[in-house]
């Protein structure tokens, strides 16, 4: 049964529901009334709780609160008179209590408001009158009798004494206080109540009381236990009837008043960190107006509180927005139900909109109504919902605009979407196939079944496949397929990709490229020191076991696949790029983590490897462990520097005077006092460098301290532009007449109080899940958001172990280094955590840790969010990257095929034709044939570069190769081009002049120098082909400006001229500005639109200004980009004076590996002119045989493309074997990623199909000639 009363008078305000639980919890038993009256008596209680809603009732309140002077009242505000609550001169704010108090508050309120009571119910037997500063007690009370049950039933304890400090009376009160019965304190001393540090201080307040003033004080009394209770002591001097002076002392116990006033310290620090660490902006607004806001929501908008405090809230609200606002608040306060949760749209302080969620919470704070708006910034959501969208999008494009037929198969072999080429080939449309298998447009009797069931369970486990299968049409007729499988993902399904083309007039058997990856592994894993290899994002792609050993791997398959930036604290690719690799040939000692978290010290050497296109290709590294000797350096380091911190780390301000308050020095501080003592001060007194009040202070405490040679403390404030600081100083004898003085700034204490209420506000009501756990991670504390979202109550978690939300595998090495990061610096992450009801969901979490006074840790802060729907929006994101990469891969392997396709025909065409016009005796009518077949061989190969040249720059894989190059010199090679291909032509009465030159030669740029080429050659060539007659200049200008200095190229012809309204039209694909063009001067119409996207490329601008019958100019920038290391320009000269006609290889064996027979032939013819010995293998098997066999082999000339092998793995073998003998890679590949791949396997040089025999006569000249 409760030992205690609680009496809740109603008085149609209080909330019972709110109050009721709580006292029963705290051992009170409830008594309910209605409503009383002034002159009612109350039934024995403890605590009163009445609701007040009328000046009445705050009447009644007040009576009853004199009436019963030792009984702590308790109020609750609520209707009219919250507008009157300044005027309750009986209660003081703290007794106030509201509905969202809680248990521990509510205990704390009735703790500090009985110890008040009875601190006043005390101050009876002090007389305040100012002219008697002593009790005279036959005054108060008349009659020994009275006297006596007066003291007894006090609840304070009362001692009297004479005059020496001697115990005369004492009553049952003051005995439990103290653990001494009667008779044992009248024998004692208020002496032996205290410690011997104490006992003078004792002796000086003696002399004063009996001197007539009256103290109020608070010390440690000791109980005979030895024990300690802090009382604040009410002293006055009394006279005996025998006129001798005497002693009263009220003692009143205030220990449970000090706990708990650090309590409610303490639980204001926690809601404070909780707010200024939340992830949401957090603002409170009274009658309109933002009075706090916490850090999230200033940089959310990048401003200043300043800036921000005192603001209408709608001022910082999009203008689209604030009547939407406004009305809703007014609905909200007229009583209407509107959603607390809704998006809006602020505006920082550059003026850029920010997409937020409001949640608005009105709530009652001291008697005023407060908005309470927690903000959170949906900026990142916004972006992910309009990425998702757009890239769903690209995803159907690039499949249905896919040159190939593509199927997507569950792994049971079903068909589940296809494109529109694939639904053309079999004729079927996409609803037909959707649903069938493989076999049902199979034709029966030419496909083995169980081949291709078996190869698609291959490809679905992720092994690529290539199968050839004859299909059926819809309309009956049979279609042979080449079909490559692969495992791909569709919508989060895995699933099985067919990619298929019609082979009827020709069947691909070559197979598939392969690359090595184990090249030097067998000796790099025997070297003791860590060696790497990293791609261009970070990727560890290689590791030998040292490297694994270093970084806390058991194996190195573990490794393989993270990402370097997982064990280092920078931007590691980011720093290798700035610094060059001039830089990176020295050692650099780094400080790197283990995998279980451990900090160590390495010796790095890094090499970045680049390409031909000057992209990183990978980053090579070698590592050494030097932990030891690091930490052995850095301990005396460390040791210094905590010393000199801990010197400056002290907040006071520490100064000496003397004992008339002279200033003799004082020690700098970084702290900011007010006023602030400056050297001039030294010798002054302390009276012209404080206020008057304050100085009235220091000369108390100083000569307090010389009487008792103890410790004086005295706080005073001072207003300083219009802010008020607050100060402790504490003053201690140092030395004769001398006073060490240590001041401490306590404004932020004074201040706390004022914000604890609002703090506990924001962290009830945030959306995030918070909790305080101690070091072992027990919960201390979670707030209503972490309920709801785990489903457990308050009472089921308080005091269980954070473990309990972990998932049954989660790794414990994980858990204590989260537990040590929070400890150091704080940690934020993402982790997996399971609910009451058992389901597992993502958050993301941060930590931070909270120290005592000492700097140790005594308790740990999370603040959690559930990013479900981040995760699944993540996840939608990826699956629709990789669909989006493999068509874009499709898509380049048939750019490749139909290079090489192309390309190794026009090889034995165009070789042979020059062949035939060196060798054999043509009549004229042959010579014009054969000119004829090479102009047209020629036109076709310019018309297959125009389509993979636009093709790669529409799939962005067209890559730039750029170098200093002399523009001069290649504007003189046009003209000498196209001047002389004028002088050929009949009838032609066109002139061009040379070029216009704005630099003398050698002018030196920056840039791709065969892209320029190109673009200047395509406009000459359009000038020439559509100026019948006149003229053509061509040049260039250079323009400097700040902005951005940029070369400037044209071509200007008197030609027809282009109307204004087709002037954009003849930068797009295949078209002109005219259809007609076409038949009359050719051309596909590409050229224009290869320019225009090679310009763009390069960083410039293309366009054109033309009038019809009067000509066109053409112009186009690249950015200018001076060679500041080279002031001139020199161009390369070969060391050999290279002249096809006399080159000769004469003794020299050279082995050609080519499989088709018409380029053997080609060889053959050309080679054997020069006096070369040729030996030809077809095949990869024969190339090895006549390599074991041959010993003078000087020179290899190798197709990349065999039956039988990858001419780039043979390339190795051979360059294993003889590293020092030429190889010359010959491919109908024309994309730049298969010429770099040429030479990244060992080739010396590579040359295109089809063949030009003088360049490749330069190019053998160079290696053997």
């Amino acid at each position: 049964m409760a030992s205690k009363v609680a009496i809740l008078i109603v008085n149609g305000v209080l909330p019972l529901e709110n109050f009721q639980d709580s006292l029963e919890g705290l051992g009170y038993s409830c008594v309910v009334m209605e409503n009383i009256a002034s002159d009612i008596d109350l039934p024995s209680f403890n605590v009163c709780i009445i609701g007040v809603s009328s000046l009445n009732q705050k009447d009644i309140l007040i009576s009853l609160s004199k009436k019963y002077l030792d009984k702590p009242f308790v109020y609750y505000l609520d209707g009219d008179i919250l507008k009157h609550s300044d005027e309750f001169d009986i209660i003081c704010e703290s007794n106030q209590i509201s509905t969202s108090c809680t248990s521990r508050e509510l205990e704390l309120v009735i703790e500090l408001t009985s110890i008040k009571r009875m601190q006043v119910f005390a101050s009876t037997f002090s007389d305040k009158n100012v002219n008697s500063n002593h009790v005279r007690l036959k005054k108060i009370i008349p009659e020994e009798q009275a006297w006596r049950i007066l003291f007894e039933q006090s609840p304070n304890g009362i001692l009297l004494a004479d005059h020496h400090g001697n115990i005369l009376f004492t009553n049952h009160a003051a005995g439990e206080m103290l653990g001494y019965n009667p008779q044992e304190l009248i024998k004692m001393r208020f002496h032996d109540l205290v410690s011997d540090d104490i006992k003078p201080q004792v002796d000086i307040n003696i002399r004063r009381i009996i001197n007539g003033e009256s103290l109020i004080t608070e010390v440690y009394n000791y109980r005979k236990d030895g024990s300690k209770r802090y009382v604040q002591l009410h002293e006055a001097r009394v006279i005996f009837p025998d006129g001798n002076f005497g002693i009263l002392d009220v003692s009143t116990d205030i220990s449970r008043a000090k706990q708990a006033e650090e309590a409610l310290f303490d639980s204001m620090e926690k809601y404070q960190i909780l707010v200024e660490n939340s992830n949401d902006g957090i603002i409170y607004a009274k009658e309109g107006l933002i009075t706090y806001a916490n850090p999230r929501i200033l940089e959310m908008l990048s401003i200043t509180p300043e800036v921000f405090i005192g603001q209408p809230i709608t001022k910082f609200v999009h203008p689209n927005e604030r009547s939407k606002i406004l009305s809703r608040y007014e609905r909200r306060l007229n009583g209407s139900v509107e959603p607390s949760i809704y998006e809006t749209v602020l505006v920082n302080s550059n003026n850029e909109p920010v997409p937020v969620e409001f949640n608005v919470n009105l709530t009652v704070l001291q008697g005023d109504t407060i908005t309470i708006v927690f903000i959170r910034d949906i900026s990142l959501r916004k972006e992910t919902e309009k990425a998702i969208r757009e890239s769903e999008e690209s995803y159907r494009g690039l499949f249905d605009n896919a040159s190939e037929a593509i199927y997507i198969l569950d792994s049971s072999g079903v068909f589940l979407d296809v494109n529109v080429n694939g639904q053309k080939m079999y004729g079927y449309s996409k609803e037909e196939i959707v649903g069938l298998t493989p076999e049902d447009i199979a034709e029966p009797e030419m496909n083995d079944f169980s081949e291709i069931k078996r190869k698609l369970k291959l490809a679905y486990q992720g092994h690529s496949q290539t199968l050839e299968f004859w299909g059926r049409k819809k309309n009956g007729d049979a279609i042979p397929n080449e079909i490559i499988l692969s495992k791909g993902t569709y919508f989060g399904l895995q699933v099985v990709m067919a990619m298929a083309r019609d082979v009827s007039e020709r069947k691909n058997a070559e197979a598939i490229l392969k690359e090595s990856e184990d090249k030097y592994r067998s000796l790099t894993e025997q070297i003791p020191v860590g060696l790497y290899r990293l791609s261009p994002s970070g990727d560890i792609i290689y590791s030998n076991p040292a490297f694994a050993n270093i970084l806390g791997f058991i194996s190195v398959d573990k490794l393989i696949g993270q990402n370097i930036s997982a064990f280092t604290n920078n931007d590691f690719i980011t720093d290798l790029v700035e610094k060059g690799n001039d830089d990176l040939n020295l050692p650099s000692e780094e400080e790197m983590q283990k995998v279980d978290g451990s900090k160590i010290w390495v010796r790095n050497q890094t090499r970045v490897n680049y390409g031909a296109n000057k992209d990183i290709y990978y980053i090579d590294g070698v590592i050494l462990d030097i932990t030891d000797r690091k930490l052995a350096i850095d301990s005396v380091r460390d040791s210094e520097e905590k010393f000199r911190a801990m010197v400056s780390a002290i907040p006071d301000q520490l100064f000496r005077i003397t004992e008339n308050c002279l200033l003799i020095d004082f020690a700098p501080t970084e702290q900011s006092f007010y006023p602030t003592l400056t050297i001039e001060m030294l010798g002054k007194s302390l009276k012209e460098i404080y206020p008057q009040d304050v100085f009235d202070k220091f000369t108390l405490a100083i000569s307090n301290g010389k009487q008792g040679f103890a410790l004086e403390t005295f706080e005073y404030q001072v207003i300083f532009s219009n802010e008020t600081y607050y100060y402790e100083t504490r003053i201690v004898p140092s030395g004769n007449n001398i006073f060490l003085v240590l001041q401490r700034d306590i404004t932020q204490r004074k201040k706390v109080e004022e914000e604890v209420r609002m703090l506990a506000q924001a962290v009830t009501n945030v959306h995030d899940s918070i909790s305080i756990t101690d070091l072992n991670n027990n919960f201390l504390y979670v707030n209503p958001a972490f309920t709801s979202i785990y489903g457990y109550s308050l009472e089921e978690i308080v005091g269980k172990n954070a473990s309990l939300l972990k998932p049954i595998d989660a790794e414990m090495e994980h858990g204590q280094t989260i537990l040590e990061e929070t400890i150091k610096t704080g940690w934020q992450g993402e982790l997996i955590n399971v609910k009451k009801d058992g389901s597992v969901f993502p958050i993301y979490l941060s930590t931070s840790c909270v120290f005592d006074d000492d700097g140790l840790p005594m308790a740990l802060v999370g603040i959690a969010n559930d990013i479900s729907e981040r995760k699944r929006t993540e996840q939608e994101l990826i699956r629709a990257k990789e669909k989006a990469e493999e068509s874009d891969r499709l898509k380049t392997a048939f750019l490749s095929n139909m290079s090489h396709e192309i390309r190794s025909p026009m090889n034995a065409v165009l070789g042979f034709i020059q062949l035939i016009k060196a060798d054999e005796q043509l009549s004229e009518t042959g010579k014009q044939y054969v000119d004829l077949i090479q102009n047209s061989g020629n036109q076709l190969l310019s018309l297959i570069e125009d389509i993979i040249d636009i093709s790669k720059i529409q799939s962005n894989q067209l890559r730039l190769a750029k170098s200093y190059f002399d523009l001069n010199q290649l504007m003189e090679e046009l003209f000498l081009v196209f001047s002389t291909q004028l002088k050929t032509k009949e009838n032609v009465q066109t002139m061009l002049f040379r070029p216009e030159l704005a630099n003398p030669s050698p002018f030196s740029v920056y840039s791709d120098p065969v892209r320029i080429r190109q673009i200047l050659t395509n406009f000459l060539s359009n000038a020439i082909k559509f100026t019948p007659s006149g003229n053509i200049k061509f040049g260039y200008t250079v323009i400097i400006d700040d902005h951005l200095p940029r070369i400037q190229c044209y071509v200007k012809d008197t030609g027809i001229g282009i109307s204004e309204e087709n002037q954009m039209l003849i930068f797009e694909r295949f078209r002109q500005a005219d259809d007609s063009y076409t038949r009359l001067y050719g051309g596909s119409g590409l050229g224009l639109a290869i320019s225009k996207g090679l310009v763009e490329l390069l960083g410039g601008h293309i366009w054109v200004e033309s009038l019809v019958g009067e000509g066109s100019e053409f112009f186009f920038t690249i950015p200018y980009i001076i060679d500041e290391e080279n002031d001139s320009f020199h161009p390369k000269k070969d060391s050999k004076d290279f002249r096809g006609e006399s080159f000769s290889l004469k003794g020299k064996t050279i082995l050609v590996v080519e499989d088709t027979k018409d380029i053997r032939l080609y060889f053959e013819r050309i080679l054997e002119r020069k006096g070369a010995r040729i030996i030809f293998a077809s095949s990869a098997n024969q190339a090895r045989r006549l390599f074991k066999q041959e010993k003078t082999i000087d020179l290899v000339l190798l197709d990349i493309r065999l039956p039988d092998a990858d001419g780039y793995d043979l390339a190795i073998e051979f360059k294993k074997v003889k590293p020092d003998l030429p190889i010359i890679a010959q491919t109908a590949y024309a994309l730049q990623s298969e010429l770099n791949k040429s030479i990244e396997s060992g080739c010396d040089d590579y040359i295109t199909k089809p063949l030009d025999s003088e360049a490749l006569f330069d190019k053998i000249n160079k290696l053997i000639g």
